[in-house]
């Protein structure tokens, strides 16, 4: 009798670990989550730390992080200034991340990943310090902007991923760095064909069309940027804003504005608007900017919030020709001056990186399987 021994493939548990604090940070995690689903070794978990307490606390701390970006950005800029020094604020990061560890226990134990990849710092700061029960986890950290914070930069991450070459040396270490670029969603990968895209959304070859994004949370002001640019009677711009999940703003845009320029909530097809248009007028988040390198587009900065913003527009308006603005006079100037030189294009595709996910995917899973 004869025996066929069939070899049966290990199955990793890879946990994806997010915080819901901006959209950014979920969307790389979904980008992540799409390249790893035609490994089918893999069994994936994507979660975020809000999972680790009462839902309402989790509400109630994302409120408040809104309220005070949208009411007093100041504040923020020096919570995030306070916690980029060595000191004080490094003693109580580590005892929110022990906090958080604990809280997580359970869900992490009942996950029981091989691996974790955290596109946010205070996960990365909760797993390194998880690890020092559970040394054969292996743990990377994915940073979503064009700058790197000092919490960031904890014991028990194995490999960052940094959105650039640039930055390397920002990130003071001994773990392996990996420059990925930061990872985008796989309809980001593909050249979609200009033309086409103009033709769908009904704009004339003739136009320039300008999109106006401001993130999931749409806190961009556009209101305020709408009302300019049409006071401006710039000739041939069609200003399409895209609000995302703030209906609200969608609403109260459509009422003041509906006549002459077209507003957009929540829409899947952001890589088609991004391929069709000229330029986009958006908030300096990581992720957004890494979508629109990888998409080709001008790039409009408008009055970047304090903290990684700041660092994503300084990094952008130097090495990728983004122009930066912080008034709406400013702003118009820049669309009436606004032409891209070869030059420029060239050194926004030598910093657009479109297949950052996969490139990541492919990483861990060579570590899991050594």
């Amino acid at each position: 009798m004869v025996i066929h021994m069939h070899e049966t493939r290990k199955k990793y548990n890879v946990l994806l670990l997010s915080a819901p604090i901006g959209s950014g940070h979920r969307l790389a995690a979904e980008a992540l989550e799409q390249a790893l689903a035609d490994r089918p070794e893999v069994e994936v978990i994507h979660g975020n730390i809000f999972d680790f307490f009462p839902q309402f606390l989790g509400k109630v701390f994302l409120g408040t992080y809104l309220w005070i970006l949208k009411c007093c950005p100041w504040l923020y800029k020096l919570a995030y200034s306070w916690g980029n020094k060595q000191g004080g604020s490094l003693w109580m990061r580590e005892l929110l991340n022990r906090l958080l560890a604990w809280l997580g226990g359970s869900y992490l134990r009942s996950v029981q990943p091989d691996a974790v990849i955290a596109t946010h710092a205070t996960p990365a700061g909760i797993i390194g310090y998880y690890k020092k029960q559970h040394p054969k986890l292996w743990l990377g950290a994915v940073v979503t902007d064009f700058t790197i914070h000092r919490w960031w930069v904890c014991d028990g991450v194995d490999t960052y991923f940094i959105a650039d070459e640039l930055l390397r040396d920002k990130l003071a270490t001994d773990a392996d760095i990996q420059a990925t670029g930061i990872p985008v969603r796989q309809q980001f990968m593909i050249k979609h064909d200009k033309q086409k895209c103009r033709e769908f959304f009904g704009w004339d070859e003739t136009e320039r069309v300008c999109l106006l994004m401001g993130g999931g949370e749409g806190l961009l002001p556009m209101a305020e940027i709408i009302t300019a640019l049409q006071r401006a009677a710039l000739k041939n711009l069609r200003v399409v804003a895209v609000t995302g999940h703030n209906e609200a703003l969608a609403a109260q845009l459509q009422a003041k504005y509906g006549a002459t320029a077209e507003i957009y909530g929540f829409r899947e097809d952001v890589p088609q608007l991004m391929a069709g248009a000229d330029m986009i007028i958006t908030k300096a988040g990581g992720l957004t900017s890494a979508e629109v390198l990888a998409s080709g587009l001008d790039l409009l900065i408008y009055k970047p919030l304090p903290g990684q913003e700041e660092g994503n527009a300084a990094f952008l308006q130097q090495y990728c020709g983004a122009l930066v603005a912080r008034s709406t006079d400013e702003l118009v100037q820049h669309i009436k001056n606004s032409t891209v030189s070869p030059r420029e294009a060239a050194a926004c595709s030598e910093h657009a990186h479109p297949l950052a996910a996969q490139q990541i995917v492919d990483y861990v899973m060579q570590r899991l399987q050594k």
